[in-house]
């Protein structure tokens, strides 16, 4: 697939679709180079031979920069210099999908089981998956240095084009650097990518606010894994901590199946980090 074909036009799929219908069957990754190391390579590769049908892109820094300042020259773009190598990373994964749609995976995360083959309702239009394996206790939270105490993990995500939960998130960027906040995972990461999750869960769910109040104290989860939530013409499919290889506090109900592993490198850590 050439560069200029994704961004210009969208992801260019292959005739036989894999995956829910409205999920593009493309796959997207990114690093600084096209250079990849031992691993990341073995990583990079598993994508490709398990699902033979999609298209793959890996996207180095010349070619992010070149989309995020053709498809966000209002939100990202004039930030896009002031942000850090790892949030301009983060930002670039919610505007890919947003723009062309399909399933972004960090170059340490290897594909277990084919798109074809995951158990993933066909109607849905996002795929998120938890952290954890249950509601943590905020001193719990703190522990893990986790940002939320229902946190969704942003290494393995999917979304048809035009998703507006990934256009909160790009707000949610722009929102948060005007307002200074220095935190990596506050400004970009999971924390925002949370909070644009839950927004789009609680206004699914008109019980949530009630449910919220009566259980604060509470392990169980307010928005249950392994269940496909709507909201208008969007469908959510929220997967179980276990689904992406979480190392987060476990649950019983976790299924036993991995759909991709992480391999948790921290390659964007810088080596004395605050983050």
């Amino acid at each position: 697939m050439s560069f200029l074909r994704a961004c210009s036009n969208g992801p260019q799929e292959s005739e036989e679709h894999a995956g829910p219908a409205q999920i593009p069957c493309s796959i997207h990754q990114t690093w600084k180079t096209h250079k990849l190391d031992e691993n990341s390579t073995k990583w990079a590769a598993t994508w490709r031979r398990q699902n033979p049908t999609c298209e793959y892109k890996l996207w180095d820094d010349t070619e992010v920069a070149w989309l995020v300042e053709r498809t966000s020259p209002e939100l990202i773009w004039p930030i896009w210099n002031g942000l850090l190598p790892v949030e301009q990373a983060d930002a670039f994964r919610y505007l890919v999908l947003w723009v062309n749609g399909g399933y972004y995976a960090d170059i340490d995360v290897a594909c277990k089981v084919p798109i074809s083959k995951m158990p993933i309702p066909k109607e849905a239009s996002m795929i998120v998956g938890y952290e954890t394996g249950r509601h943590l206790r905020e001193d719990e939270r703190d522990q893990v240095r986790f940002t939320r105490t229902d946190q969704f993990e942003q290494w393995f995500l999917a979304s048809a084009p035009g998703n507006p939960v990934l256009l909160r998130c790009l707000e949610l960027i722009k929102e948060k650097f005007l307002r200074r906040i220095e935190s990596t995972l506050e400004l970009t990461g999971p924390a925002t990518f949370t909070d644009a999750v839950n927004e789009f869960l609680v206004m699914d769910s008109p019980e949530a606010l009630s449910n919220l109040i009566a259980s604060r104290s509470s392990n169980d989860r307010l928005f249950p894994s392994e269940r496909l939530y709507v909201r208008g013409n969007w469908t959510m499919w929220v997967l179980a901590a276990q689904r992406t290889s979480s190392p987060g506090f476990s649950s019983a109900d976790d299924p036993a199946i991995p759909l991709v592993t992480h391999h948790f490198r921290g390659t964007w850590k810088p080596e004395h980090s605050k983050f």
